[in-house]
């Protein structure tokens, strides 16, 4: 099957699925409005997992389900194929999502009142993470330039170790900002890091979605931390690269056992001890065969980008679009405009048109929003249409 333009621009109604991007959001707002918030895709996943799906479906029967060792395997054939990682079996676990795996790390790696290091603007979850399990959030916000470009704050960083901070969370590439750190950027974080002995988690579920060849580097991949004894996670998931978020199957890799097994302790506590038969398949079936997929999904995305870039530019002037270096989440900066966050989310609304708030992000969002591209084309530029309407026209009471 080609992976080309015609087959991400086929749209399949999602309305009546209960999914939370259309029909949740329409049962909250009562309102018909365009979903362009919520990070899953609305492109069917690769067809080899739905066929797996229906194969394992017509069996009848879904009994208790242990992952197996072609489901490790291709998930370890994933990380070494698209990523340079080398890890084995015993230096993985299953997880239901990565939020999961942020807050059992929370709690393996900190004690209750202990401060744990995000960058906002960053990924709600990183603060519920930490405030869920009573420990204290200590930020180091994210920098950034005239154009919309973010950086990271070293020195902040670099204060809150000194000053106690136990762990680090931190989001690679960044969401909501779009980042892609590079490798210099995170050896200088894990410098400090491992200066302070300061574990760090990192949720890396974008991974699989980088614009320019090449330019990621996962943390395990740093020259520095390939010891055994380097108290480094990270959290991904088949979920986010193939649009299978509703079957709750995530992972977590790290070199260090003593961490890795903390976790699952923290787990069988929780009472998560087996995975979903159809999540584990179609994970597997997604690592086995969906390469192809893929790379028609980045082609795909990166004209997505270019027509955000192109019709901002023309329909909002004064916005100010992050560059978009990862992920398929886009950072708007509408601040010019002068309208405050809950009046932007009145003439959004009004306008038929959803997007997350920046304050989603915490508040150094303010006046931002976040737009997701992972739609076909058609659906990217009537949403563009749509702001530009909320952005411009008189808001009517």
């Amino acid at each position: 099957m080609a992976y080309d333009a015609q087959f991400f621009d086929t749209f399949p109604c999602r309305m009546g699925t209960d999914c939370d991007k259309w029909d949740a959001l329409r049962r909250k707002e009562g309102a018909d409005l365009l979903p362009m918030w919520v990070a899953d895709m609305d492109f069917r996943s690769p067809p080899e997992v739905t066929q797996a799906l229906v194969r394992r479906a017509t069996h009848g029967i879904y009994g208790y389900t242990e992952q197996s060792t072609s489901a490790q395997e291709a998930l370890l054939g994933f990380v070494k194929r698209r990523h340079g990682l080398n890890l084995t079996s015993d230096q993985q676990c299953m997880l239901p999502c990565v939020v999961t795996g942020l807050k059992a790390a929370v709690r393996t790696l900190t004690q209750p009142g202990d401060a744990v290091i995000i960058q906002p603007p960053v990924y709600g979850p990183f603060f519920s993470s930490i405030r869920d399990n009573d420990r204290v959030v200590a930020e180091s916000p994210l920098l950034a330039d005239a154009q919309g470009r973010y950086r990271m704050d070293f020195e902040s960083i670099r204060h809150l170790c000194e000053t106690g901070a136990k762990l680090m969370l931190l989001c690679s590439p960044h969401n909501p900002v779009g980042r892609c750190w590079t490798r210099d950027e995170l050896e200088q974080l894990w410098d400090i890091l491992s200066h302070y002995g300061v574990p760090l988690v990192s949720d890396e579920i974008h991974w699989d979605f980088i614009f320019d060849k090449d330019a990621f580097t996962s943390f395990l991949a740093l020259p520095q931390v390939q010891n055994h004894s380097a108290p480094i996670a990270v959290l991904t998931s088949a979920s986010k690269t193939f649009n299978l978020a509703g079957l709750q199957q995530a992972c977590l890799l790290t070199r260090n056992t003593t961490l890795l097994k903390s976790i699952q302790s923290d787990m069988q506590k929780a009472g998560v001890v087996q995975g979903n038969v159809f999540g584990m398949l179609a994970a597997q079936v997604a690592y086995e065969q969906g390469d192809a997929w893929l790379d028609g999904l980045l082609a795909y995305l990166r004209q997505s980008r270019d027509i955000l870039h192109t019709e901002l530019s023309r329909l909002l002037p004064q916005a100010i679009l992050s560059p978009l270096e990862a992920t398929y989440l886009a950072w708007v900066d509408l601040r010019a405009y002068g309208f405050s966050n809950q009046e932007l989310l009145m003439r959004t609304h009004r306008a038929g048109v959803a997007f997350t708030m920046g304050t989603f992000f915490g508040t150094q969002g303010d006046g931002f929003l976040r737009i997701n591209l992972a739609c076909p084309h058609s659906q990217l530029r009537h949403a563009l249409a749509l702001l530009h309407k909320a952005v411009t026209q008189p808001l009517v009471p």
